[in-house]
């Protein structure tokens, strides 16, 4: 699966797959992998995603999203394919200076900027396997309201701007785990209320709808997500526009059990 030539990584522990619906129609599927470093203490999400237009055309999503031990990013890389089209963005995260250096390539110009950030921020992908991983970055509350800064990118085909930083709350519904029946499977899950900061709450992560080969976020008031025990991987996603991301499975191949 992996297009960024890192390889892979450590130890596989986890696998898994979504289907991405809307008024359940089917219109992407997406399968990953997680594999952990014990010696770097490193986390990498492997992920594509496959979605046909209405050209008949495939577009392919690939991404790989690397974390380290505080569930902080180090380097993400998003790959986009569309026939003759091939896209690659890239953040990389130095530590030390705390800051972003971003790319964007679209096969002929290259555009590189940097950027200061906070030490605790996160960066959206499509990507549903890595899409909360920001909620064990710090302490979080559940009794309140939680804020989180995220980096989005409208740098879709062609550069547009430099990726822009948005905030986020998120609200826990359930108390303690609760039980989350999918396909006829019983799954122990975490009920979470997702709004953008913002007076028009658009959600930046998910759901995302298929647009003229694009994948784009979705104007909705709220999004309620349940996450599954492991690293905050979701089971299931939905919006009030009729989005639904759904796990298909979700395998735990780790020998440290």
């Amino acid at each position: 699966m992996s297009y960024f030539g890192n390889g892979k990584q450590g130890e596989k522990i986890f696998r898994g797959a979504y289907t991405l619906a809307r008024n359940n129609n089917i219109y992407s599927e997406e399968t990953f992998d997680v594999y952990r470093d014990k010696k770097d203490m490193t986390y990498i999400f492997e992920s594509e995603m496959i979605s046909r237009v209405s050209t008949g055309e495939l577009l392919t999503i690939n991404i790989n999203y690397k974390i380290n031990k505080d569930y902080i990013p180090l380097e993400v890389d998003v790959k986009r394919s569309l026939g003759s089209m091939n896209v690659m963005e890239s953040y990389l995260f130095d530590q030390r200076t705390t800051r972003i250096n971003y790319s964007f390539f679209d096969g002929k110009d290259k555009v590189e900027t940097e950027f200061a950030t906070s030490p605790k921020f996160y960066i959206t992908t499509p990507a549903t396997c890595c899409s909360m991983l920001y909620l064990r970055s710090k302490k979080f509350d559940p009794t309140s309201k939680n804020y989180y800064s995220i980096y989005t990118s409208k740098n879709m085909w062609e550069y547009k701007e430099d990726p822009v930083l948005k905030n986020i709350m998120v609200q826990r519904i359930s108390p303690t785990s609760e039980n989350l029946k999918v396909d006829g499977s019983n799954l122990q899950s975490i009920q979470y209320k997702l709004q953008e900061q913002t007076s028009d709450n658009m959600d930046d992560k998910k759901p995302v709808e298929l647009a003229k080969g694009q994948l784009r976020a979705t104007p909705v008031d709220e999004v309620r997500i349940w996450t599954s025990q492991h690293m905050t991987i979701p089971y299931l996603i939905k919006a009030n526009d009729g989005t639904k991301i759904q796990v298909k499975y979700l395998n735990n191949l780790s020998q440290d059990q």
